[in-house]
């Protein structure tokens, strides 16, 4: 609906910082419409050379890194991670958010398992561990990927220290629990994907959970999800806009319907692990996973629009504390 009480606003009325502010929460949005986009466009092509349509769902959209849509997936959760870590503020729930951007890339880097085909003959070229498998061909490309990925984090987690001693940053409990967490994560990847007597079974060997790539999704959500939780209930900061009813209605949701989600997600897991057959052919991974980047998609237009005209400053808290 449109504000007409609100002033036109003109392009040198906008901070930059405030516009870049805005940008980037957006792009959150716009990053998971254009995943969903290049989903659909790979569900409806079931071939583009020569052009060819149909009908192909796969069993989730973790999946569609094994198609042409790949560049779309790997780009758009890469984007996502930097993003996130771009709008981090100096609010104590934005380190779910840091939390969460170490893990996005992991999702793109390190594939979903492809199921183990019956006939043998079908498996010659895949690298199996129990029922997943993974391309051969593909192996040292994930573990170049997980490589530069150890080498970035602790290069930033150390860059990032230096810089804040020279320009004497206080190093805040955030700081240090995001830079712990990231070279854990980073340390103990590197572990499973080069350790001998541990990689052979890469990207399979991580207990208990067994997939490396599930492991990531469900860590990503699941310290996404305690952003929603956050400004779901808590008041609001003195430095910011105030959610209206119905924007601290939809926080609540998106953190209820985000939680079940990952509860559903890890059934699903157990379904297929002990083989109970609750749900045979239906894509429930697929629905799960859709089901949770709406809801992030969601959570970041609600928070964009609650914050279009907040930017905030030293200066300006200062004023406002005094």
């Amino acid at each position: 609906m449109t504000d007409l009480t609100r002033p036109v606003e003109t392009e040198d009325s906008v901070p930059t910082a405030l516009k870049t502010d805005r940008y980037l929460r957006l792009s959150l949005v716009f990053l998971i419409v254009a995943l969903f986009v290049g989903v659909v466009l790979q569900t409806v092509v079931v071939s583009w050379e020569p052009l060819r349509f149909g009908w192909h769902v796969l069993p989730s959209i973790s999946h569609y890194f094994y198609t042409p849509a790949r560049l779309v997936f790997v780009s758009v959760l890469v984007a996502a991670s930097l993003a996130m870590l771009a709008v981090s503020g100096r609010r104590r729930p934005t380190v779910f958010l840091d939390i969460a951007a170490l893990f996005a890339p992991l999702i793109a880097i390190v594939p979903t398992g492809l199921e183990k085909p019956a006939d043998p003959a079908e498996a010659v070229g895949l690298h199996c561990v129990g029922s997943a498998c993974v391309p051969e061909e593909l192996l040292p490309d994930i573990r170049a990927s997980v490589a530069a990925y150890a080498v970035m984090v602790v290069v930033i987690v150390v860059a990032m220290f230096a810089v804040r001693r020279r320009k004497r940053i206080a190093t805040t409990p955030a700081h240090v629990i995001v830079s712990v967490v990231a070279l854990v994560t980073a340390a103990g990847l590197a572990a499973l994907t080069f350790a001998p007597g541990l990689s052979d079974g890469f990207p399979f060997n991580l207990w208990p959970l067994g997939e490396v790539h599930f492991a990531a999704v469900l860590l990503f959500f699941g310290a996404f999800a305690a952003v929603p939780i956050i400004y779901g209930w808590r008041p609001a900061e003195a430095d910011e806009t105030a959610p209206t009813p119905r924007q601290q209605l939809s926080y609540r949701m998106v953190a209820w319907l985000l939680g079940a989600d990952l509860v559903f997600l890890v059934l699903v897991f157990f379904d297929d692990t002990f083989d109970w057959g609750w749900f045979g052919a239906v894509p429930v991974v697929f629905i799960g996973e859709s089901v949770a980047l709406i809801l992030f998609a969601w959570f970041w237009w609600e928070q964009t629009m609650q914050r279009w005209d907040d930017l905030f400053h030293p200066l300006r808290a200062a004023t406002m504390v005094g």
